[in-house]
């Protein structure tokens, strides 16, 4: 898939997973070759095909990221109105879900500019109790260089959904 040609169409599936299940699953490969997966709450799209992620409270993900930098990202819309319209209708009215393949960079201290995108996401819940004990250290970030997309596909309702 060309990405520079469906990246407004990934920032949307993207966006509407986000929004909908409040993660994406990030897959990476440990040192002894197994497979792990790792749940990312904050994790952004930019506009130059590629992404960051706040990496706090991973622990795995950092350690097999420094053997091999490789991930691939999964993110579904789980949202229950989007579900409901697609068993109504019989056909997806937008993707349904990506997986996005690429490397990881190095960790490094966030910018004025992904400290203020991460207050955004958390303003909604930023006066629960729970809020301030696991968002308000989160300082740090590793970039994902967006290498390949892979669509999330249903045979014959997702048909002409992408480029």
């Amino acid at each position: 898939m060309d990405l520079k040609a469906n990246w407004p169409t990934i920032k949307r599936t993207f966006d509407a997973a986000i929004g909908s299940s409040r993660h994406c699953a990030i897959a990476s490969v440990a040192p002894d070759g197994s497979p792990s997966v790792t749940p990312i709450g904050f994790i952004f799209l930019r506009d130059d095909r590629a992404a960051y992620y706040f990496e706090e409270h991973a622990r795995q993900l950092p350690a097999n990221l420094e053997h091999n930098p490789a991930v691939a990202l999964l993110l579904v819309n789980s949202g229950a109105v989007f579900w409901a319209s697609f068993l109504l209708r019989g056909r997806f009215s937008a993707p349904p879900g990506i997986r996005l393949k690429g490397v990881a960079g190095a960790r490094r201290p966030a910018t004025d500019a992904e400290r203020k995108a991460l207050a955004a996401r958390i303003r909604p819940f930023r006066r629960f109790k729970g809020s301030d004990l696991i968002w308000s250290r989160l300082e740090h970030v590793r970039d994902i260089r967006i290498e390949r997309c892979e669509p999330v596909t249903y045979p014959n309702v997702t048909e002409g959904l992408w480029r």
